[in-house]
């Protein structure tokens, strides 16, 4: 049977497909061009968040920086020292730092023991902080680390936590801890 003018005609065995009476199966849509609403989709927009990965011999941020980020929390000498000493993710909104995760790697797992985010930024406060999870998981992977662990202080997004696959393993006057095990 030829296939009618303007329609798309495919070929199963050699013989011209055509839907219609002697359509073999069950007809699931009417044309053979299926039209989804993925072709009408705005594209993803890029996160306006840039990440940057650094060590402890990198310059920290400036006194004012860890002073907006760490609003309301003390920063005493000690929790400098040991988001100096440690592996840093920075997150930028423009020029402007408006996130940090700090953690240090252990044999198989990655504990981060600060994260801060900027709630006055112009970028959504989840999507720093999910950036900054994001690049955290990679870290915790790409180091063979199976274990990502967030301490009290560093689990201030439950919620999103939680949404990601972390659980809550442990509670003190902190807060809880967090933590996602990747497969092996």
């Amino acid at each position: 049977m030829p296939a009618r003018a303007g329609r798309r005609a495919g070929r199963i065995g050699g013989k011209p497909l055509n839907p219609g009476a002697n359509w073999p199966g069950t007809v699931v849509a009417a044309s053979l061009v299926v039209d989804s609403n993925l072709d009408h989709a705005a594209p993803a927009q890029p996160s306006r968040v840039k990440l940057r990965v650094i060590g402890p011999d990198a310059a920290c941020l400036s006194p004012a920086d860890l002073g907006r980020l760490f609003r309301g929390r003390s920063l005493t000498p000690a929790r400098r020292a040991r988001i100096l000493n440690g592996g840093r993710v920075l997150a930028a909104c423009g020029t402007r730092t408006v996130g940090l995760a700090a953690y240090e790697r252990t044999d198989r797992e990655l504990r981060v023991h600060e994260f801060a985010v900027d709630a006055t930024a112009a970028c959504p406060s989840d999507e720093i902080a999910a950036s900054l999870l994001d690049a955290l998981e990679m870290a915790c992977l790409a180091g063979g680390g199976r274990r990502l662990v967030l301490l009290p202080r560093a689990a201030s997004a439950g919620d999103l936590l939680r949404a990601r696959g972390f659980v809550p393993i442990a509670g003190d006057s902190a807060g809880s801890w967090f933590e996602k095990i990747f497969a092996s």
